[in-house]
Parts: structure tokens; sequence; C-alpha cells
């Protein structure tokens, strides 16, 4: 149901009073006069705007004359729109003004609510707020509803409207075009027009290129980056960025098509989400990126710690714009870092936390739309235990310390990254895994990074094996102070809640486990 559609019912049920939810007053007020002036809605009814500001505004005049041109102010306006006697829709913009000031106009509001349903002709009345902000005595008598961002119609549309008429679409393909609106989904209608006139200006002779995808990509990254909780990555990493994790590697492979049309008609379900535990620098945040980057598509990270905003209700706000905004650039995936930190809860924070869980709990449930959520946790017993059940996420993955196998990939993966050539047959990489045992992939590529000062000081030489062996020995693996939640958390894979995010062949998982515990309690 769109939300013209939505209103409209809203209306005919004679629900006469409506909050809508958006900082986009232009686009409701163009629905709305649409709706206003298309078939099934009464063709005498008129429509009018009212602000502090400008006072009233006449969109489309009433068959009973409405004195549009009487000045109301917070005491009177109410009873202005009680008294008149023909139908009409009143559209009140930043009303909650009003009633903060006023809170006599509550109770106006309560009393409108109650006896406009059973009054004919019609009248209706549209409070336009740009956030959640009814009080409690508002609560059960008004509905609200909440105006999505632009979709790929809609941001086509204005793409048209905005830049059209300068020629900058004339040489432009129906591709370049499609990335272009690609490239604008998750803005605001307002956002949007001023980063494609930006993008006009800057294209050569005024015409929208390539490039113009980069400079609106880059500025809906500053975007919603001020928008406090998510923050869009438009560079992903590659799986040749992942040294072992071959079974995570695969999993995520098989789902490379997943979100397609094709994998649609056959029947397959959309991916929900993967998560992911382990202690920190066992690669859990790269393989969100990695992920992205494998399947070609935008990288949204939430940021917990800024949705728990300061000001009491701002919290549940910003959980539902963060994943409206997720919703609207799908596919996509949505990287939730130490998820663990935000939902283990608060005994001082008034059940915020439980009102944000229980909201993106509902949310991962039900969503439709192909945003693939990505979880990360350091401590999963912190968690919920309805966080991680069936239903929400697709799999959930254990990375345990690297194999010594593993321990050499990432090695090369690091050395590689430092332009170092022919690194299997310089450097002696079996001894330097076995010199790292225990060792995580953020200390791998510690040793690397501290391996290369002493060459570096002793003449700029090359970087030899000794280097990287002496670097790991003044170096205090951190699984030595994580043993025992390490053997916890191994016990989710032993006990078939976890899957091991290592390939190890079943003949082996035994042997595997035995050793990695001995050398462990070596450490």
């Amino acid at each position: 149901m769109t939300f013209a559609e939505d209103l409209k019912l809203h209306f005919d049920a004679r629900i006469a009073i409506v909050n809508v939810v958006t900082t986009e007053e232009a686009r409701v007020l163009a629905e709305i006069e649409a709706l206003c002036r298309g078939p099934g809605w009464p063709a005498d009814e008129g429509l009018y705007t009212w602000d502090i500001a400008d006072q009233f505004t006449c969109l489309k005049p009433a068959k009973v004359p409405f004195d549009d041109k009487r000045e109301a102010t917070p005491d009177t306006i109410l009873r202005m729109l009680r008294d008149y006697p023909g139908g009409a829709t009143f559209v009140l913009k930043d009303f909650h003004q009003v009633w903060e000031a006023k809170r006599g106009t509550l109770r106006g509001l309560r009393n409108l609510a109650a006896s406009l349903p059973a009054r004919s002709p019609r009248k209706s009345i549209l409070i336009t707020t740009p956030e959640h902000c009814l009080p409690a005595e508002l609560k059960h008598d008004l509905p609200v509803l909440e105006l999505a961002k632009p979709d790929a119609a809609e941001m086509d549309a204005l793409l048209e409207r905005t830049v059209g008429d300068v020629g900058a679409l004339r040489q432009v393909t129906p591709g370049l075009r499609a990335k272009l609106v690609e490239a604008a989904l998750g803005l605001t209608s307002t956002q949007a027009r001023r980063v494609f006139q930006k993008a006009v200006v800057s294209g050569r002779g005024g015409r929208l290129d390539e490039r113009c995808i980069d400079l609106i990509v880059e500025e809906k990254r500053a975007i919603i980056r001020e928008s406090g909780a998510l923050e869009l990555y438009p560079f992903v990493e590659q799986e040749d960025r992942i040294g072992g994790l071959e079974s995570l590697k695969d999993w995520l492979a098989k789902r490379r098509l997943a979100f397609s049309e094709a994998a649609r008609d056959y029947g397959l379900d959309l991916p929900r989400g993967v998560a992911l535990i382990g202690i920190p620098g066992t690669g859990k945040s790269l393989c969100a990126k990695v992920a992205a980057g494998m399947w070609k598509l935008p990288l949204l990270r939430l940021d917990m710690g800024a949705v728990f905003g300061g000001i009491l209700g701002s919290s549940e706000k910003n959980i539902r714009e963060a994943m409206q905004i997720a919703e609207v650039i799908a596919p996509c995936v949505l990287w939730v870092d130490e998820i663990e930190k935000a939902f283990a809860g608060s005994a001082g924070d008034s059940g915020t936390s439980s009102r944000v869980l229980g909201t993106f709990l509902t949310w991962m449930q039900e969503k439709q739309t192909p945003v693939f959520v990505f979880a990360t946790a350091n401590d999963v017993e912190r968690l919920p235990p309805e966080f991680l059940r069936k239903g929400r996420f697709d799999e959930l993955f254990f990375l345990d310390l690297p194999t010594g196998r593993e321990r050499e990939q990432i090695l090369e993966v690091h050395l590689n990254r430092k332009g170092l050539p022919m690194v299997r047959s310089r450097f002696d990489l079996p001894a330097i895994a076995r010199a790292t045992e225990g060792f995580v992939g953020a200390e791998l590529e510690a040793v690397v990074k501290d391996g290369m000062f002493a060459p570096f000081m002793d003449g700029q030489r090359e970087i030899e094996t000794e280097d990287l062996l002496r670097a790991a020995g003044d170096m205090v693996p951190l699984a030595k102070s994580h043993r025992e939640r390490i053997e916890r958390l191994r016990q989710l894979v032993l006990r078939g809640e976890a899957r091991n995010a290592s390939k190890v062949g079943a003949a082996d998982e035994v042997k595997v486990e035995k050793v990695r515990g001995e050398r462990l309690l070596d450490l």
C-alpha cells in the first residue's frame, strides 16, 4: 500500500486526524493534492494548509467557502476548523510547536478526534511533524503514518524533474540513468534534488556522466553519516583479503546470486543475515566488508552507540530511520558491529535498550526487503537468547583461533599487501606459523608490521624470516587472557548451535579441537 492509499484509507474510514512524520512537507502536499483531485475523493471537499508563519493557503477551494484570509492563532485555530460547516482537508504544518506552547490544544485535538467522524460533510486534519513526538495524551487518538524515502521510481521521476529541463539527460544511456538513481537511493527528495543539481554543475558541459555517480555516492555518504546511526562504505574488500575461514567463504559464495530475480523465480528465500562470534581480532568485521564486496552490494554500518541518543525517545526514532534507509537502498548489507554492547541491556536506561531491541528483532523477523544483516559479537553470553534464534539469522558462525595452515594464509595476505614479491619462496611461512600459535589475524598483521622496523633501521635491508620470528617472540597473544571464553564459544560448535567458520574435515574435527585446546593451555 502506498502512502497516498494508506492516507485515503484512514480518511475513508472516518479517522479524522492523522499525524504524518516527515521532513518532506512538499512531497506530502503533492501526494495529498493529487489524492484530493483524483477519483474516489469528494469533489466538493477543499484542501488547505496552515502554519504559524504564513497562516492559511488554499490548494483546492471547497464548495462551501472557507475564510482562509482570517488569521488563526493557537487559541482559535481548532475552533475555526470545528465550526467550519463545509467539507475539507486541513494540513497543519509543525503543529507540535502549537501543542508544546499551548497544552490546552491537546484537549482540543482529542475532542476533535472524537467528534469529527460523526459530522457531515467530512472534515479531515493531517498534522505534519519532523519526527515522532506525539505526547501521551494523543497516542491513542491519533494514528501515525511515516512517509518513506523515495523509491527507485520516485527517484527517477525526481531526476527528470530536476535536471531534465536543462538537457542534462539528453545523452544519458538507460544504464547510466539507472546507476544515477541507484546512487541516490536513501536520500530524501530535497537532498537528492540538491545532489542532482551539484552533479550537473560538476559534469562536463552541464551533462551527467559516469563521474557524477562518484560525486552522488560521496555526497550520500556524507549525508547518511550526518544522520548519526549509519555510515555508507562505498568501497569494500575482496575475497583475497581473508586468509582461511574457507567454510564461511564457501557459504557466502553460494549466496552470491541469492538476491537476483532468477533466485526469486526459482523459489529461493532471500538471505536474512548471519552472525559471527569470536574474540577480537579474528576478522569478523573484515568478513562483513568482504561479503559486500563478493556480492557487489552497498555496505551500511549501523553504529549502535549513535542509535542510543541522549534525548528520550530518540533511540527508537534513530533505529527506525536507519532501518528505513537500509530498506530503500536494498539490496544491501547492513553491518552491526559488536552487537552485544548495544543489546546487553542496562538497568538505568528506562527500558530503552529493550524497546530498541524489540524494534530491531521485529524488523529482522518480518522484513521483506533484501537487507542482509551481518552481525558480529565478541561475547555471545551478553546477548539475549531470542536474538540468535532461528528465523532471524540464516547461520551462526564461530571464528576460532586460526589453524597453522590458516596462519600461513593470513601472513601471506599481509606480506603481499606490503608489496613483497614471491612471499612463499622468500619466507619460511610454516616456521612463522608455528611461532605464532594462538595468534589471531590482527596479531599476525601486527607481526608483519613490527617485523619491518628492524630491517628498516638496519640500512633499509630486505625483511627476512628471522625478523618476523623476533617480532612474534616479543608479542603476547590475546588468546592467553581469553582462554576460558574461547573454550565456552567452542562448545557452541560442539553442541551444533554454531558452525565453525574454518573448513575442518569431519574426521579431523575432534583431533583439531583437542590439539587447539592443548596448545591454548600451553600459552
